[in-house]
């Protein structure tokens, strides 16, 4: 494995397929847009083979009632659009800028920037109840109106999902 992350609970390894980016831990978000209030960051951005995604975490375990709202109501689907547009607005706007960006940026955005087809955005939802393939579609067509203008492939997944949701490179484990 080429990068592993611990997000929460969850143990996010990466294989040497791809390149990624902590997007809410780095300089470019931390030390300039995170200042200005309601911004936000995916957890992840990354390159597989080129291909870009967005990658996005959220687990509900233990949290169930708390979060039964959100995810009916179309406000979970709503925050994962604006993560990902102010991370593709954040990361333009990091390009070049000295000291957020130490020039790794634009090897990022560019195959964001140049795309034909459509990007692959990542809710990984763990929850106490996993979601069916059903409710994790219906929930995928509902970020994917609140994302129009990118033109994505949303896929919504969990470990209980991987088999058959799989993001290629990609491993989920509990953090022990």
């Amino acid at each position: 494995m080429s990068f592993v992350h611990d997000e929460g609970k969850l143990r996010f390894a990466f294989d040497g397929d791809w390149k990624i980016l902590k997007w809410d831990d780095h300089d470019a978000y931390v030390g300039g847009l995170q200042r200005f209030q309601e911004t936000k960051a995916v957890d992840f951005f990354g390159l597989y083979l080129g291909e870009p995604y967005f990658i996005e975490v959220k687990d509900f375990r233990g949290h169930r009632i708390k979060n039964k709202a959100r995810l009916s109501n179309g406000d979970l689907a709503r925050e994962v659009a604006y993560k990902v547009r102010d991370t593709v607005a954040g990361m333009v706007w990091a390009c070049g800028r000295s000291p957020l960006d130490g020039g790794e940026l634009r090897g990022f955005v560019r195959p964001v920037l140049e795309r034909s087809r459509k990007v692959p955005v990542v809710l990984w939802l763990e929850e106490d109840r996993p979601p069916g393939p059903a409710d994790a579609s219906t929930l995928g067509e509902t970020i994917k109106r609140e994302l129009t203008w990118l033109n994505p492939r949303v896929l919504v997944t969990c470990r209980s999902l991987a088999q058959t949701a799989p993001v290629h490179g990609l491993e989920v484990t509990n953090v022990s």
